[in-house]
């Protein structure tokens, strides 16, 4: 007795000839360089290597970027200075962004930023990059005496959004929390915890910078009520000289 696969399935063998032979007629119409971009395009498809590839240019700039301004301990103390008191009020008021959804709802698209909100974002990232990994080879000059590991909680839903971040070990987490407005909870999603280990300055000027990075990013883009993060000493480590 057939079931509905079997029925579907011996409609679509009895359409495939039909259908393969109407598509070969019809690319036999085309020329022989686009049909060798097809094939491209739909080999990388497949593979995710647009994407990829995407995230390759957007390194390279932002590494072009980050050794043109070229950062010292001033640069860090500067983006403290401007930008720790920094609101989601302000940013709205300022037409940074422009009707973001609801603190904990989707995160914030390119079209809800103006272009100076858009700037901004980049700035707060390449500072978050320049702490986290920032060195000679792209012109970064900072005293780093304390090792710490930087943990980040975001749901994984969101986790796209911290793409430029690399050596971050990932680890799967259940939210618990609940909105006390009852807009976002975040009781049972699924959460990706981000940790990162880089050298901070003894007086924690970096480990500061590296919040109101992630601080900026969060009102800029990811959009959270509570963008956990949290920093711990490392006594002893790899990463350290011995």
């Amino acid at each position: 007795m057939d079931n509905i696969n079997r029925i579907i399935k011996k409609a679509q063998d009895d359409l495939f000839p039909e259908l393969e032979a109407k598509i070969r007629s019809e690319l036999n119409k085309k020329d022989k360089e686009w049909l060798i971009d097809q094939i491209i395009y739909l080999t990388c498809d497949r593979h995710s290597l647009h994407e990829q590839k995407i995230k390759l240019d957007d390194m390279r700039k932002r590494l072009n970027r980050i050794r043109k301004v070229g950062y010292t301990n001033r640069s860090v103390l500067n983006f403290i200075d401007t930008y720790q008191k920094i609101s989601r009020k302000q940013l709205e008021e300022t037409g940074f962004i422009i009707n973001p959804p609801h603190m904990g709802l989707a995160t914030i698209a390119s079209y809800q930023r103006s272009k100076k909100g858009e700037t901004l974002l980049e700035e707060a990232r390449d500072m978050l990059y320049v702490a986290l990994y920032g060195d000679e080879t792209t012109n970064v000059n900072f005293t780093r005496n304390q090792e710490e590991v930087l943990t980040i909680i975001i749901p994984q839903s969101k986790s796209e959004s911290l793409f430029f971040l690399k050596a971050a070990t990932e680890i799967n987490t259940a939210g618990t929390w609940k909105d006390p407005e009852g807009v976002s909870n975040d009781d049972h999603t699924n959460n990706i915890g981000l940790q990162i280990e880089f050298g901070d300055h003894k007086e924690g000027n970096i480990g500061l910078a590296v919040f109101v990075a992630l601080n900026l990013i969060n009102l800029l883009h990811v959009n959270e009520q509570i963008f956990y993060a949290r920093m711990e000493k490392v006594e002893r480590s790899s990463l350290q000289s011995l």
